[in-house]
């Protein structure tokens, strides 16, 4: 911590331009080349553990000569402790990086004018759904969350999404119910999980046969909150018929779908990594869209760039705090905590955030690393002093 002023500056969670489809894919043309900081580089920190602990004694709480450690017993535990953990496997992969895809301007600038014509033909896609059946307009806005395109149509879909609520299901087979539950609790719409009554026998099941309609439904089921038993049944039901259609199936997609969803349920999954599999899938659809399938793929490309840039930013500010050389005891995967954030935020306009949350996470697993593999117990008992002070 410095002393002094400190400034601070806020961020907003979500940028402004987010809200519309067209404006929260960010451009990679010209400008692309040399993109402009999206945040100001952070100096090198210097940490000087070794060099302090010479010439000055902690003034947090009280510190008696037998909890200061000479700098020969911090030589010592830093060799002992050095090597614990694997060196990272990215090293400076990211510094020096150039995507082969757009590894020029221009590249860029022909990836983004292509992707604007194709989200101008995906966004009449969406419009003229209108006119086609509930169960189609359905799979069309699942199809595009699945294959991380919905930010690029969060209007579109706002308004498709309240037409289809309004519409209701009530004449729909069980399929299209479930989808159309899943997808409205998804965008946060109160919908009663009663819908499914209609289709419970007097056994206690489902009138669900079909693997599509019984995967459809154990998803949807799992969209479900506490209390609501008749979720709760539906995954029962039918988990124990999905487990006994796949044994009986041979190796196919809806094969593949079903047993990745008996491991991790469809809401459950971590959607920017999901993407890249279901664009495999996809393009194996006999109902697929080709121009959303073209889509999938480009904008794939542009977001991996994206992230990609984030993590040169990352890489470059990890490697000026010098944490291989002051602290050979700690872990570096800051690229792991990125992925981790990334998970969460993929989304370009959320690039800000993504950085900084991966250097929070990064400068947090560095304390953890200090309180289990360097600091004696007294230590760690002053240093928990200064950090609540």
């Amino acid at each position: 911590m410095h002393s002094g002023s400190t400034v601070m500056t806020t961020f907003s969670s979500k940028p402004p331009q987010c809200s519309s489809r067209r404006s929260c894919h960010v451009h990679i043309g010209a400008a692309a080349a040399s993109p402009p900081p999206l945040i100001r580089r952070c100096p090198s920190v210097s940490w000087r553990w070794l060099e302090q602990r010479r010439h000055t004694r902690l003034q947090c709480g009280q510190s008696s000569p037998q909890q200061i450690s000479n700098l020969d017993e911090d030589d010592s535990r830093l060799s002992q402790n050095a090597g614990i953990f694997h060196p990272s496997i990215w090293g400076d992969f990211f510094l020096g990086y150039s995507n082969p895809a757009a590894a020029s301007s221009q590249q860029q600038t022909q990836m983004a004018e292509r992707a604007d014509k194709l989200k101008e033909q995906v966004a009449e896609m969406i419009a003229s759904s209108t006119f086609r059946g509930q169960h189609e307009r359905l799979h069309l806005i699942d199809t595009l969350e699945r294959l991380c395109l919905d930010h690029l149509f969060e209007e579109d879909i706002s308004a498709a999404l309240s037409q289809i609520e309004a519409a209701g299901v009530s004449d729909c087979d069980i399929g299209t119910v479930a989808l159309w539950f899943c997808l409205l609790r998804k965008h946060r719409y109160r919908v009663s999980p009663d819908v499914f009554a209609r289709f419970k026998n007097e056994e206690g099941g489902f009138l669900a046969d079909n693997p599509e309609d019984l995967l459809s439904l154990y998803n949807a089921a799992y969209m479900g909150v506490h209390g609501e038993t008749i979720l709760d049944e539906a995954i029962l039901f039918t988990r124990r018929r999905l487990e006994t259609a796949l044994s009986n199936m041979e190796e196919s997609l809806l094969a593949h779908e079903i047993k990745s969803a008996l491991e991790i349920p469809s809401p459950r999954r971590v959607r920017i990594y999901e993407s890249k599999h279901y664009i495999s899938a996809y393009e194996k659809d006999a109902t697929v869209h080709e121009t959303v399938l073209q889509l999938a793929k480009l904008n794939s490309n542009i977001m991996q760039l994206h992230h990609q840039h984030d993590l040169e930013i990352i890489t470059r500010w990890w490697k000026g705090l010098h944490v291989e050389s002051k602290l050979p005891f700690a872990r570096d995967r800051v690229v792991e905590c990125y992925l981790w954030i990334l998970g969460v935020y993929y989304e370009p306009c959320y690039s800000r955030s993504r950085i900084i949350l991966t250097m929070v996470i990064a400068i947090v697993t560095l304390l953890d690393d200090i309180y289990d593999s360097y600091a004696t117990p007294e230590e760690c008992e002053i240093l928990t002093k200064c950090i609540e002070r």
